[in-house]
C-alpha cells in the first residue's frame, strides 16, 4: 500500500440509512476511506440531527448523535416518490460500489430502488440490507429500534439485578454492534468483488448481530439449561476475587478470574487471612458463608483509599483493574489519547474541534485523514448531480418537481 492511501481508498458509497446503525456503519468505512453521499429524505425527518449536543447545534441540524456519525459524507435531499427521483437514485447509483439502506424488507423495493433495481444498472453493486429481524420469519416486517432489540435479543434479560429488573445497557448497543456488522460485510464483499467482479446482496439483522456475540451463553442454555439471568456486576467468570467494589471516592471493577491473579490481589492487599480462599476462582469453590467472607474483607479494604490508589496497587500487582470513570474522564484520560482513536471533529459555531471517536483501530501502514465539519441538509445536492453530469437547469426542474430540494435550489413548484 502506498504511504497515505486508506484502504477504501476509491470506493464510493450511497447512504439511503437513517438514524443511528445504518449511517454508523457507513461512516466506518469513510473513515477507512470511502467516500459516501448521504440521501436524506426532504422535510427532514431524521430525529438524530436535532438529538444531542448543544442546544445551538440541535437547531443547526447538527445534534451530537448526527455529527458523530456523519463527518465527511456529501449530503444530498431527495424524494423517492416525486417525479425523477426514482431514476436520478438508480443514476446515482449506477456510480457507486455500495449502496446501504435500513428500511423494513419490502420499502425500498416498493419504491423502485431494491436490489434487484440497483442491480439492474449496476450488477456488481454490493447493496447492504440492515433491518431489525431480517428478510425472512415472522418477524422479518416488524419495527424494530435498540431498546426493542436489547429486550428481544436476551440482552436485558442478563442485565441488571433482582432489584431492579431487567435493564437496557446505557448505549444505543445493539444500533452500533449492527454497524460494525455491516461496515465488516461489506468490507468483505469489497474484498469478493475484487477478486471474483462478483456484487451481493447482504443482509445484516440487528437480532442476528447482536446474537452472534453471545455464543458462549447460547451453549450454556442448550446444553444444562442455564440462563445467565440478572446478575448485576457479578463477572463472567463468577469469581468471587471480581466485581465493583465501592472505594473512598468512587467505584472500583476487578476482574481476578484465576486464582494466581486472586492471590497476588489478597497479598497486594494485605489479607493474608484470604490466602487460602484466593487457591481456586470457580464460582462453586466457595461455599456461601466463604464468598460472604470475601466480599466483607474486600469492601472493607477497598473503602479505604481513592480508586485511583487502587488502580496503580492492582496494576503493580498484575491483577486487571480500573477506576469506574465517566464518559468525561476517560476522553481526557492519557491513555485514550495514545491509543490513537481520537478525531478532531470541527463543528458549526464551536471554537475549537470536539473529540470523537473513530475507528477502533491503528495500522501502521496508513494514516486516518483530518475529519470535515458534517454537512447541513442538501448542503451538496447540486454539487453532487452536477457532478453526476446533470445541467443547472436539470437540476432545477427536479427541485421545482420535488424530487430533490437543496440551500441553493429552488423550492417546489406546487
Amino acid at each position: 500500500m502506498t504511504e497515505g492511501a486508506l484502504p477504501l481508498d476509491g470506493v464510493r458509497v450511497l447512504d439511503a440509512s437513517h438514524v443511528l446503525a445504518g449511517p454508523f456503519a457507513t461512516y466506518q468505512l469513510c473513515l477507512m476511506g470511502a467516500d459516501a453521499i448521504r440521501v436524506e429524505r426532504i422535510g427532514g425527518d431524521d430525529f438524530v440531527r436535532r438529538h444531542g449536543g448543544s442546544a445551538d447545534l440541535r437547531a443547526q441540524g447538527m445534534g451530537g448523535s448526527f455529527a458523530a456519525q456523519n463527518a465527511g459524507k456529501a449530503c444530498i435531499l431527495m424524494d423517492l416518490k416525486a417525479p425523477g427521483g426514482r431514476d436520478l437514485f438508480l443514476k446515482l447509483a449506477a456510480t457507486c460500489d455500495v449502496v446501504m439502506e435500513n428500511y423494513r424488507p419490502g420499502v425500498m423495493d416498493r419504491l423502485g430502488v431494491g436490489y434487484d433495481d440497483v442491480k439492474a444498472v449496476k450488477p456488481d453493486i454490493v447493496y447492504c440490507s440492515l433491518t431489525g429481524y431480517g428478510p425472512e420469519g415472522p418477524l422479518s416486517g416488524v419495527p424494530a429500534y435498540d431498546h426493542i432489540v436489547q429486550g428481544m435479543s436476551g440482552l436485558m434479560s442478563m442485565t441488571g439485578t433482582a432489584q431492579s429488573g431487567p435493564q437496557r445497557v446505557g448505549l444505543p448497543i445493539t444500533d452500533y454492534i449492527a454497524g460494525l456488522t455491516a461496515a465488516l460485510a461489506v468490507s468483505g464483499a469489497l474484498h469478493q468483488l475484487r477478486r471474483t467482479g462478483q456484487g451481493q446482496h447482504l443482509y445484516v439483522p440487528m437480532l442476528s448481530s447482536v446474537l452472534a456475540m453471545m455464543g458462549s451463553f447460547a451453549i450454556d442454555v442448550q446444553t444444562d439449561g442455564r440462563e445467565r439471568g440478572l446478575m448485576g456486576n457479578t463477572p463472567f467468570s463468577g469469581s468471587p476475587f471480581a466485581g465493583r467494589f465501592d472505594t473512598a471516592d468512587g467505584h472500583l471493577v476487578i476482574t481476578a478470574n484465576t486464582s494466581a491473579q486472586a492471590v497476588r490481589m489478597v497479598a497486594a492487599l494485605g489479607l493474608d487471612d484470604l490466602a487460602s480462599l484466593a487457591g481456586s476462582t470457580a464460582p462453586d469453590a466457595l461455599n456461601e458463608a466463604d464468598r460472604a467472607r470475601v466480599a466483607e474483607a474486600l469492601d472493607r479494604v477497598f473503602r479505604t483509599r481513592p480508586a485511583t490508589e487502587w488502580e496503580t496497587i492492582l496494576a503493580d500487582a498484575a491483577v486487571p483493574a480500573g477506576k469506574v470513570r465517566g464518559l468525561g474522564e476517560i476522553l481526557e484520560h492519557p491513555q485514550t489519547a495514545a491509543s490513537g482513536c481520537l478525531d478532531d471533529l470541527p463543528l458549526p459555531g464551536v471554537d475549537t474541534p470536539v473529540k470523537v471517536p473513530g475507528l477502533g483501530f491503528t495500522s501502521d501502514a496508513w494514516s486516518r485523514r483530518p475529519l470535515t465539519q458534517p454537512e447541513g441538509e442538501g448542503e451538496s445536492t447540486r454539487r453532487v448531480l452536477t457532478d453526476l453530469g446533470l445541467t443547472d437547469k436539470e437540476i432545477d426542474d427536479l427541485a421545482r418537481a420535488g424530487a430533490v430540494a437543496g440551500p441553493d435550489l429552488p423550492p417546489r413548484a406546487d
